[in-house]
């Protein structure tokens, strides 16, 4: 019998759980593994890129094989990860020959054993209409995303406890800059200054600069959300689970699935960071929440938490991000 916190076709309110039934989840979530699927059942419009950071390998075998394999995509320097390089995807859609070269690439670096744990980024750009332009959608997405930064930060560290040395500089999080402007933001009649009010310049976890206003109802190259802070690997299945992650969150806004109100009492309670950078801890309860909000099915639930939780490693105050037990199959 198949396990219902498995189902795709079921959508359980897990924050509700309590005693057993929580042991139960709990339990299920530690056993679960994660794969790779053939599509996420995004949008037909959904687009997306990535951007692959990696260190301790020299760029021009890295730019051969993409030349020569996967010709679409784009090979280069930066600054960051000085010993390595990055490589870039064209635009990208919920395919299975597009989760085939973001395999492939991924494979290639593992095996010349590329190494993504001291500066490497894994940014990820969603195209700006898997939001849209309706107000609405952009105040849902601004206060979900503020009010579970801490839990994205986690989980965007992928198959690491604790985020990349460079993450504080490069990629910080944002959520208190929102919160400044959560007035503002409430007053706003149109989307486009709702965007006037969120952090800009480039480094942050989320960088807003790519946004063509004009665009934002329409696939345009270039029009983009970026989420900066997922550290970067040569894991395909982590890759995977992090589009998914972001993209959905987009959509469940796009569609104004999630009830501001409850939003509106949490912000009440909102309690600033003070610029922290967020390290590893589990907060299980909005974890929870958030993955309700976001997922409509319960295999979406489990993909995000397997990887949110990972395991229990205590804090660590370390100059490198530091591999979790794997929980990929």
């Amino acid at each position: 019998m198949t396990n219902p916190l498995l189902d795709a076709n079921s959508c359980d309110n897990l924050a509700n759980l309590r005693g057993n039934d929580l042991l139960e989840l709990l339990a299920t979530v530690e056993s679960f593994l994660v794969e790779y699927r053939d599509n996420l059942g995004l949008p037909d419009n959904a687009t997306f890129g990535v951007e692959i950071e990696y260190e301790m390998l020299p760029r021009f075998l890295v730019t051969g094989y993409i030349n020569h394999k996967l010709p679409r995509w784009d090979s280069g320097y930066d600054g960051t990860v000085s010993t390595g390089g990055e490589i870039r995807s064209p635009i990208l859609s919920d395919t299975k020959e597009c989760w085939m070269e973001l395999k492939k690439i991924c494979k290639y670096l593992k095996r010349l054993n590329a190494v993504m744990n001291h500066h490497a980024g894994g940014h990820i750009h969603v195209g700006v209409q898997s939001l849209g332009s309706k107000t609405e959608s952009w105040r849902l997405f601004v206060k979900t995303y503020m009010l579970y930064e801490h839990v994205m930060m986690r989980f965007f560290y992928g198959d690491k406890i604790n985020g990349r040395s460079t993450l504080s500089h490069y990629a910080p999080p944002i959520a208190d800059r929102i919160y400044e402007n959560i007035q503002e933001i409430n007053e706003a009649r149109e989307a486009t200054d709702i965007i006037c009010e969120l952090p800009g310049g480039k480094y942050g976890a989320i960088n807003f600069g790519h946004i063509h206003t004009y665009y934002l109802d329409s696939i345009s190259s270039g029009s983009t959300i970026e989420l900066r802070c997922p550290n970067a690997t040569s894991e395909h299945i982590v890759w995977q689970n992090n589009i998914n992650a972001f993209a959905k969150m987009l959509d469940t806004c796009k569609n104004r699935a999630i009830d501001e109100s409850f939003l509106n009492y949490q912000i009440k309670k909102y309690k600033t960071k003070k610029g922290k950078v967020y390290r590893n801890e589990v907060i299980l309860k909005s974890a929870l929440e958030y993955a309700d909000l976001i997922f409509d099915n319960n295999l979406d639930k489990m993909y995000f938490l397997r990887q949110y939780i990972k395991d229990f490693q205590p804090g660590v105050e370390a100059r490198e991000a530091i591999h979790a037990k794997s929980f990929i199959k």
